[in-house]
């Protein structure tokens, strides 16, 4: 393989393995701990409570419809169609040989306790899969074929979420399967035809990021928020007194760069985040906030494929299921935001991104400002 391609694949291998822990520890019988994928499924079930529905099942498959669609209709890909079905046969068989060994060497509990075979989600390994086959044809020819795509597979990762037949880090070890797989298919497939069968006015793009060049980016966040200083924080409830615990955070992130000029030695720009949080106490009390920011941000890449990045945001925080945080007393208020990432392509247009951030706040009146920590990672698509 070529570094980049190594890079990509055994990075995306490895992001799998390090979900491994949180699903073997989830399949196991535990006292109750407000874990990353219990406090994401807390978040879930504030709001969703014991919805069902199937719409993921045939989701999953739209981006394999509008590629075979523009196909069909002589709009041309990157390759000719015995070219393309070869790709897309051997990354179908590294997805399901990866999904398929892991789900029933892991056993995995699901959260709605109908199987055991939770980790990774095949449903979001199949549509990252799909979405990376489309990338891989049509994405060259414009990036909004690649965020479409991309966009209904993060869909159906949330919706095996919300649909309670998975936990997080099942969507997440998904989506890497899903995308490695057709990495390592269309690298297998360029070893047998070389240049034959190529569009010959396909132009591999670029890869990473370029210096000087103002990127936009919209992105998924997932992380785990850790409670500073005196939690006397202490709520009332109908379980009685609780102490936070831990809590979970995810949503949707914006970045709108609007200068990289050589003084700021990188881009500066507007950021907008949406995002749901769930707070657990000791008590087994959850409940939801939600928090809408804006602010601003400054990144810079280097080594071509890394990225550094801080952001500075500020808004209001909006408390959920008033049935449970209004008798604890939690208030809805201001929030703020501040936090560092450091980012890594694995894809043409997409990124994941590390990060860690110091959040505070309203809370009570005993307690006017909570403040915590967040650790998590993004996954984000920029062009």
């Amino acid at each position: 393989m070529t570094r980049p391609v190594l890079n990509k694949y055994f990075l995306c291998i490895a992001m799998v393995f390090i979900c491994l822990p949180a699903a073997m520890h989830s399949a196991s019988a535990q006292p109750y701990v407000p874990s990353f994928d219990q406090s994401i499924y807390d978040l879930r079930y504030n709001v969703a409570g014991d919805f069902h529905y199937s719409f993921d099942d045939y989701l999953q498959y739209s981006p394999a419809a509008a590629m075979l669609g523009m196909k069909i209709f002589g709009y041309d890909s990157r390759s000719s169609w015995g070219r393309m079905l070869v790709s897309d046969a051997f990354s179908v068989a590294a997805m399901a040989a990866a999904v398929n060994g892991i789900k029933y060497s892991v056993a995995r509990p699901r959260p709605d306790g109908t199987s055991n075979n939770s980790f990774p989600s095949g449903h979001t390994a199949t549509s990252f899969m799909l979405a990376s086959m489309l990338h891989e044809e049509y994405g060259w020819r414009s990036p909004w074929f690649s965020l479409g795509g991309y966009t209904v597979a993060s869909v159906t990762g949330i919706s095996r979420i919300v649909n309670n037949r998975h936990w997080t880090s099942d969507v997440v070890a998904g989506a890497v399967i899903g995308m490695a797989s057709v990495k390592l298919g269309y690298w297998l497939a360029d070893l047998i035809f070389k240049e034959r069968y190529l569009n010959s006015a396909y132009a591999a793009p670029e890869f990473g990021f370029e210096a000087g060049r103002k990127y936009f980016d919209i992105g998924l966040y997932f992380g785990c928020r850790f409670f500073l200083g005196d939690a006397g924080i202490a709520l009332e409830g109908g379980a009685g007194r609780g102490i936070l615990k831990r809590g979970g955070s995810s949503g949707l992130e914006l970045s709108v760069p609007l200068s990289n000029a050589e003084k700021l030695k990188g881009t500066a720009g507007v950021a907008v985040r949406v995002g749901a949080n769930s707070y657990c106490a000791d008590n087994r009390l959850t409940f939801n906030t939600y928090d809408f920011m804006a602010g601003g941000y400054w990144r810079r890449p280097f080594a071509k494929v890394l990225e550094v990045d801080t952001r500075l945001l500020a808004g209001y925080s909006l408390a959920g299921n008033r049935s449970v945080s209004a008798p604890a007393g939690v208030l809805s208020g201001l929030a703020a935001s501040a936090d560092c990432g450091l980012s890594v392509t694995t894809g043409e247009n997409f990124k994941v991104k590390a990060f860690a951030a110091y959040e505070v706040s309203r809370f009570t009146v005993q307690k006017p400002f909570v403040h915590s920590v967040v650790l998590g990672g993004s996954a984000a698509f920029f062009w």
